[in-house]
């Protein structure tokens, strides 16, 4: 949905940005035994991200892990092709 979105609006100057993230120390993750990031440094790698106008934003580290393996990927592959062809219709 986001990718279809980002390509959509484009042509009308809508930035759509997708964040990525992973485990963040919420009451719905306390009784969770792994790694969280601090509400406060996803918000903030949220932001940075935005004004570095970053298309995916992964604002932690275990999110950070898989970022370029998203970036390479299929996904995002299929994402550049559908946006080249609704810019070109």
């Amino acid at each position: 949905m986001t990718q279809a979105l980002r390509a959509l609006l484009a042509g009308r100057g809508v930035g759509v940005h997708a964040v990525l993230a992973g485990p963040i120390d919420t009451g719905m993750s306390r009784n969770l035994d792994i790694p969280k990031a601090s509400p406060e440094s996803v918000a903030r790698a949220v932001f940075d991200g935005v004004e570095k106008d970053e298309e995916d934003i992964f604002p932690d580290p275990v999110s950070e892990a898989i970022a370029e393996s998203w970036r390479g990927g299929v996904a995002k592959t299929l994402e550049r092709q559908f946006r080249a062809f609704v810019a070109a219709a």
